[in-house]
């Protein structure tokens, strides 16, 4: 396919043929203003977008690699915190998991989880059975060492069924 084919077949559309109608010197406008057009939409369809998906993944890039700098730079005294007092401190972390694990092998739903202050956590129970409650309660004391500081347990209109609030450490 030629040049010339191809505008054989444009002269022989509508817009070629009321193209081919104007002078000379719209025709050159109608062109330079195609060009600008076809410009422009290339502009903002693709290099655009890709100049802008560049820049997102240079920003992504440098703030990984801060992130990583960091990390190297602070890699030893991370190490130094977690190896030195190995029971002091981790009470508070190692508290949540313990109450979750616990209660789901239990069956009991926890409702809100909520860490305070001095490794003490509040535990919101609803509409669970009051035996099963207290053996999860026991279960903690028992095998995990944690002390029931408070203990709240309000009746459901269902028998056996209770709410409560607990705070734990």
């Amino acid at each position: 396919m030629t040049v010339s084919d191809v505008q054989q077949r444009f002269l022989a559309t509508g817009t070629g043929r009321w193209y081919a109608g104007r002078e000379p010197n719209e025709q050159r406008v109608v062109l330079a203003l195609t060009v600008v057009v076809v410009v422009a939409i290339l502009w903002l369809a693709v290099w655009q977008p890709i100049s802008d998906w560049r820049e997102m993944a240079h920003n992504r890039y440098q703030n990984a690699q801060a992130q990583l700098d960091w990390m190297i730079a602070n890699q030893e005294r991370a190490r130094a915190v977690a190896g030195s007092a190995p029971g002091d401190g981790g009470g508070e972390r190692s508290l949540l998991p313990v109450i979750t694990r616990s209660a789901q092998a239990q069956g009991i739903q926890v409702n809100r989880l909520q860490p305070e202050a001095n490794g003490v956590v509040s535990v919101s129970i609803q509409g669970q059975p009051f035996n099963d409650l207290l053996r999860w309660l026991h279960q903690l004391q028992e095998n995990n060492g944690v002390t029931v500081l408070r203990l709240a347990v309000d009746a459901e209109q269902r028998s056996g069924v209770v709410n409560a609030q607990i705070r734990l450490q």
